[in-house]
């Protein structure tokens, strides 16, 4: 029974209409060769048609004209619907790597089917004649031998049918294991795509740095402001309140800013989300932290841009978030420095009795992980009572690849107590 399962199963129809499609493609350039092989030889008819040698002539025409035809899209979609093949399609199209290949699947298709298409067209009439002369016992086109009973068509005819259906069905399946390699994207293209998603994936595990260090920076200023409320709510109810007002405006950021995130991880790109913050944000960051911070800024922090901007940004915030969790008082001075190439930042902050270990957590980790993509460093440690980190930013090298150099605006100095 297996041997005949392909007689009832569609993917074998499927396949013989593609086999005969390759066998249709190929009958212009058969009446072409025709032509010129008659042109040669003078007889009745266009008996060149259906010369081998006019087949194997035209095969030459039919690879070369196969680069200029606009197959591409044609043969993909049949390869996909009729024979059952599963590829992507190349990144480009019009590149010669992808026009050769698939030229090469034209011609292999239009050989195949050729001959597949001849053997169909020679031998379904000559099966159905040998099962009708043997149902009614007569050879009037004397198609058997002599010494053969006509009642052997019976046998000999699905026989045939079955050498023709297996033929289709084997070439099929070994098209369709070839598809993916002549139809699909190359070793390159899959080299290319690689190398996109592995900077999709380093992008989005940035992104989820950004998560982590913007609503556990907000989480720690809603902590402390919270319990700072609490503790003074009777004794001094003004501050009680502008704390709690604090509190509302900071978990309003981190949701603005956690859907912003959100949506860069779904990949979601509609216009109008807000942009990430960076250095120019650091006075508001400096007011809204819930550190008593003095904010001393030298040189111009609107003319750096891009990812050395927002990861400056983001050290800065890891850093005073440490000081809400572990300094015995809430207090920092943040020092930026920006000269022609490099931003030098620094936080100074009470250190705590505790200790704190110079290697730090996840915090320290991650500050030091966003200075070194681009090229920088991140120390900290403590300095007699004080806990200093220092970050050196290089602001050579933008997200886009060109060269941002900041201007000197003159000496600029902001200070923010609270």
């Amino acid at each position: 029974m297996r041997l005949l399962a392909p007689l009832w199963t569609p993917a074998t129809y499927r396949g013989w209409i593609w086999v005969i499609l390759g066998g249709a493609l190929l009958m212009p350039y058969m009446m072409l060769g025709g032509l010129v092989y008659n042109s040669f030889q003078p007889s009745d008819g266009l008996t060149g048609v259906t010369h081998p040698l006019v087949f194997l002539g035209v095969l030459p025409l039919v690879a070369v004209s196969s680069l200029l035809l606009p197959d591409l899209e044609v043969e993909r979609t049949a390869a996909r619907r009729l024979l059952g093949a599963d590829f992507e399609s190349p990144a480009e199209d019009g590149s010669w790597n992808a026009r050769w290949r698939t030229g090469t699947w034209f011609t292999v298709h239009v050989a195949v089917g050729g001959v597949l298409s001849g053997l169909t067209l020679s031998m379904i009439p000559f099966v159905v004649y040998l099962m009708v002369a043997g149902v009614i016992g007569s050879d009037s086109g004397n198609m058997l031998p002599e010494s053969w009973p006509v009642q052997w068509g019976l046998l000999i005819g699905p026989a045939i049918l079955l050498v023709v259906v297996w033929a289709i069905v084997g070439t099929c399946r070994g098209m369709r294991r070839l598809a993916p390699r002549l139809l699909g994207p190359s070793a390159e293209d899959r080299l290319v795509a690689s190398r996109a998603e592995t900077a999709r994936l380093a992008a989005r595990n940035r992104i989820a740095r950004e998560l982590h260090d913007s609503v556990g920076h907000a989480l720690s200023v809603v902590v402390v402001q919270s319990e700072a409320a609490s503790r003074v709510v009777e004794s001094d109810p003004r501050f009680a309140a502008q704390a709690m007002a604090a509190v509302g405006d900071t978990a309003r950021s981190a949701l603005s800013e956690l859907d912003t995130v959100i949506g860069a991880l779904r990949e979601d790109r509609e216009p109008g989300r807000a942009p990430q913050p960076g250095l120019d944000d650091l006075e508001a960051l400096a007011v809204e932290s819930g550190v008593e911070a003095e904010l001393r800024v030298d040189g111009g922090l609107a003319a750096v841009r891009g990812l050395p901007s927002r990861e400056s940004y983001r050290i800065v915030q890891e850093a005073l978030t440490n000081v809400l969790r572990h300094a015995d008082r809430p207090c920092a001075t943040i020092t930026v420095d920006i000269a022609e190439d490099l931003a030098r930042i620094t936080v100074d902050s009470p250190a705590s009795r505790s200790g704190r270990s110079s290697r730090g957590g996840r915090g320290l980790i991650g500050m030091r992980e966003r200075a070194a993509v681009l090229g920088g460093t991140v120390e900290a440690g403590r300095e007699g009572d004080r806990w200093i980190v220092r970050a050196t930013i290089p602001l050579e090298e933008t997200t886009d690849g060109t060269t941002e150099r900041p201007t000197d605006d003159g000496a600029a100095a902001h200070s923010t107590d609270r």
